[in-house]
């Protein structure tokens, strides 16, 4: 099966999360997703999985397609579902109504013993195109994790179907878990204060990349203390043209008091800047590549 944790091949195993998971296509995002799950499984997990469970049908990661240990988890109450209308209900469609949710089953699942708790949901194919306040609240809810993930042993994969969800959708759910996202080819994560991409980067994954870069610069904005954003290539094995144009026009974009601080750039980075015109806002770092 399809390794979800590429990206942060030196992440402990039985460390907390929280990744999001992006697939062009829905199999894709199964593999990587059963893959996920049955780690949680044979580590011992408590695992709450939500999304759109088919109405009398058995759920496909309980299914023949599903991870080995997954039925039987299910029958014996390790592995748990509920459906997203259920969640809507159950939380009254509120960042703080879907927060109170999670954080109730964490403590269930603590108070019955598990060692550690493994949460997932599938791409929620929220209609966010012309609703800031939906934007808004999703953001809440999404960044909501975070807290769980850095209060308890909880690990949380959220899930992106980039056919399901509009241009919008896919913009803000990238930018929202720029931390630790895994993308194909390419990945992303913060650790140190730096924010740090890896694999390739192209023209296929541009527009996510810049959803990625967006979301990383809004949170070194909302930071206390320095704004710029530390950004370490020296994990980045391919980076093209519309990739690279992305970072100077996110310099360009940012406010006058927020600098891109650039880690261990390549060489053809240095010569695009130098071509076209370094904007005031990057600065880059002595580090040696």
């Amino acid at each position: 099966m399809t390794a979800v944790l590429h990206g942060r091949p030196d992440a402990p195993a039985a460390g907390s999360g929280h990744t999001l998971l992006v697939a062009d296509a829905v199999e894709q995002g199964r593999r990587g997703t059963a893959s996920w799950v049955e780690r949680e499984l044979a580590l011992g997990s408590k695992v709450y999985y939500k999304g759109w469970l088919p109405e009398g049908q058995q759920h496909w990661l309980s299914g023949p397609a599903g991870p080995r240990g997954a039925r039987d988890a299910f029958a014996s109450g390790q592995l748990e579902f509920l459906d997203f209308p259920t969640l809507v209900e159950r939380s009254g469609a509120t960042s703080a109504g879907v927060l109170a949710v999670y954080q109730d089953e964490v403590e269930r699942a603590f108070d019955d013993l598990w060692p550690t708790v493994a949460m997932t949901q599938e791409s929620p194919e929220l209609p966010m195109a012309d609703d800031a306040h939906l934007v808004s609240e999703y953001a809440t809810w999404e960044s909501g994790f975070d807290v769980l993930t850095g209060e308890w042993p909880v690990r949380m994969l959220c899930q992106l179907s980039v056919p399901a969800e509009s241009e919008r959708a896919m913009w803000e759910t990238v930018a929202v878990h720029h931390r630790d996202l895994v993308d194909g080819v390419w990945s992303a994560a913060e650790d140190h204060g730096r924010w740090g991409p890896r694999g390739d980067l192209d023209a296929h994954v541009s527009r996510r990349f810049g959803a990625a870069v967006h979301g990383a610069l809004r949170a070194a904005r909302e930071r206390e203390g320095c704004s710029d954003l530390h950004v370490d290539l020296a994990a980045v094995d391919f980076m093209d043209v519309s990739c690279a144009e992305i970072l100077m026009l996110a310099a360009r974009s940012a406010p006058a008091e927020q600098h891109i601080v650039l880690h261990n750039g390549p060489r053809f980075l240095r010569r695009l800047f130098d071509a076209v015109g370094r904007p005031p806002s990057v600065r880059e770092s002595e580090d040696p590549r």
